[in-house]
């Protein structure tokens, strides 16, 4: 047994078939599947079911991955001790990010990461809350940028943001002739929704308080952008975050701050507990945080609404 025959228990698991578990490893298709037959004879269990459709893993298969993907981040860990110590910023950066920040944060900072640290290798995946936590878990990711508390003990989070929610209203809702709104004013009828499964969602429901806002309309779709469009061009209101319309926040008479205590968001670094690498860590909250409004950082003013 060897970590490359680990790697490659990995790799399938992820992929759930022989070939992409291969291209994914750079290795021919044979040449991964003797690595891994070798490994369940050495162990004499079968560790997946071969099916014309994929390989699926056996019930001591779940367990024994399980515990490979252990392996595998303690000796990654190992190489991550001797890069601290070495003062390097080099390797693979994994990072998830939820959908309703990734396309407002992500670009805002990502040109000066790979510019300060040209031999860092950075992956971004668009993964929901739940999702994120649990790759975090498995270290499939090394850092998650979502919407916290989170309440998990396996997990360190690292607060970044107070981002202030606000509504947008059509130029046609009573809403649009208030100054200001409360939460109570999400009662009014005409309130979008993101589809089921986003924080971003659930956050919003909470604020209305236990009751659903009266004729709310839910539409399946993922995108904040889609939302802002179906106010601006149908009718009704709905809730963003602040850096989803940090360009046009001053301007535009549409867009409605909360009376104080303004509801705000907590966006948070998230890592296993058992992450290392501080300095990356660090260095990566103070790249993020120069390139947002200091008025949304940790610690402003405002009333953090949970999603969970």
């Amino acid at each position: 047994m060897n970590l490359q025959q680990l790697s490659y228990l990995v790799a399938l698991d992820t992929h759930r078939q022989f070939g992409l578990a291969a291209e994914n490893s750079h290795v021919s298709q044979p040449a991964l599947s003797v690595q891994v037959q070798k490994l369940e004879e050495e162990l004499g269990v079968l560790l997946f079911d071969r099916t014309q459709r994929g390989a699926e893993p056996t019930a001591v298969g779940v367990k024994v991955i399980a515990q490979a993907r252990q392996v595998l981040r303690e000796a990654q860990q190992l190489r991550e001790l001797v890069q601290v110590e070495k003062g390097e910023m080099v390797g693979n950066l994994r990072l998830g990010v939820i959908p309703t920040l990734a396309p407002y944060l992500v670009p805002r900072f990502l040109g000066s990461l790979t510019t300060a640290y040209p031999n860092l290798r950075v992956h971004i995946e668009e993964l929901r809350s739940e999702e994120i936590m649990q790759q975090l878990k498995d270290h499939r990711l090394d850092v998650g940028l979502l919407v916290t508390p989170l309440d998990d003990r396996q997990l360190r989070e690292l607060p970044l943001l107070d981002e202030p929610f606000l509504l947008l209203a059509s130029e046609n809702h009573p809403l649009a002739a208030r100054a200001t709104v409360r939460p109570a004013d999400l009662q009014n009828p005409g309130l979008w929704l993101m589809q089921q499964g986003h924080c971003f969602r659930n956050q919003v429901l909470n604020l209305c308080g236990a009751a659903s806002p009266t004729g709310a309309i839910t539409y399946e779709s993922g995108s904040i952008e889609t939302l802002k469009e179906l106010v601006r061009r149908q009718s009704g209101y709905t809730l963003v975050p602040e850096l989803a319309v940090l360009d046009e926040v001053a301007a535009n008479p549409l867009l409605k701050r909360f009376e104080a205590p303004a509801p705000v968001r907590e966006v948070s670094l998230v890592v296993h507990h058992g992450f290392v690498r501080t300095t990356l860590l660090t260095a990566l909250r103070d790249l993020i945080l120069a390139h947002v409004p200091a008025r949304l950082h940790a610690a402003k003013a405002g009333e953090k609404v949970r999603w969970r």
